[in-house]
């Protein structure tokens, strides 16, 4: 009575030998004497409690260190200290949780609005989309610079969809196909016209938060402005006719624009690589 060799320890405390071993070695066990003929280890009731007490305290994610302190602890304050640190911790990470499942909501949101477009326009009902006025809520992001006209001729942007796609995996990113690109003076909004010269974009995704370090982190500030949708390839002037007639309509609504715009891509090459289902919000800011 009082003793245990390793099977009746493993049985009784519902642990494998490896497990077991893990505790010893790890120092969550104290020292386990060894029978002098066989050398087969010994276990007591002293290390049923450490068992059970570390198996208690895995189980809410609790560190080896903090383990140890709070079974070998000789004080109240430090037992007390180490479940506080490990509740501060568990809330935190249940508020990360909360704060990425109410971000993929809205992800998986646009997501289901843009396959309802798909259905739409590929129904032959109507493949126009309405004009609105939205809000653009702000945006944090990281991004990424570059220069092209507005065709992008040179089909640059590929070259940063692969960079865009390796800093997602480096932050806290949103990065189920959530991509934003941000235009810069290729029209002029009360002309209705484009230049198609040289002007900067930007590549962006969304981030949950900027807690790791990086140096392209970036915003988009909140704005109010006219919207429509554009389904398809971007290229041979798709894209810029689904612009022209959202220039021209706000210009008959006499709504004044800035001129630089956010697409957000709410079906983007980060999905699928089927331009047909591309699916991109234009969303062009009020003048300030």
């Amino acid at each position: 009575m009082g003793q245990y060799n390793t099977n009746e320890i493993c049985q009784l405390c519902g642990v494998s030998r490896k497990q077991l071993r893990y505790y010893e070695e790890r120092g969550i066990l104290s020292a386990v004497p060894r029978q002098g003929g066989n050398n087969y280890r010994t276990y007591t009731p002293e290390h049923i409690y450490e068992i059970v007490a570390a198996k208690a305290l895995r189980n809410i994610d609790m560190s080896l260190a903090e383990m140890k302190n709070v079974i070998y602890g000789r004080h109240l304050s430090s037992i007390q200290s180490s479940l506080q640190q490990q509740l501060n911790s568990a809330r935190e990470n249940l508020e990360a949780s909360l704060q990425r499942y109410e971000q993929s909501a809205i992800v998986y949101a646009k997501l289901a609005e843009a396959l309802s477009c798909l259905k739409l326009h590929h129904s032959g009902v109507d493949s126009s989309f309405s004009m609105e006025v939205v809000d653009f809520p702000r945006q944090d992001v990281v991004s990424l610079s570059y220069s092209a006209t507005f065709e992008d001729e040179g089909c640059l942007d590929v070259e940063y969809l692969p960079q865009i796609q390796k800093l997602t995996q480096e932050v806290n990113a949103l990065s189920f196909g959530a991509l934003l690109y941000t235009t810069y003076d290729h029209f002029d909004s009360q002309a209705c016209l484009f230049n198609h010269q040289v002007h900067g974009y930007k590549i962006a995704v969304p981030v949950l938060d900027q807690k790791k370090p990086c140096a392209h982190y970036d915003t988009i500030p909140a704005f109010r402005g006219v919207s429509t949708i554009h389904i398809g390839s971007p290229k041979e002037k798709r894209l810029y006719n689904t612009y022209m007639a959202l220039l021209h309509w706000a210009k008959e609504q006499n709504y004044r624009l800035e001129n630089w715009s956010v697409e957000e891509w709410l079906i983007s090459p980060m999905i699928t690589n089927n331009k047909d289902f591309w699916v991109v919000r234009i969303i062009i800011p009020f003048k300030s």
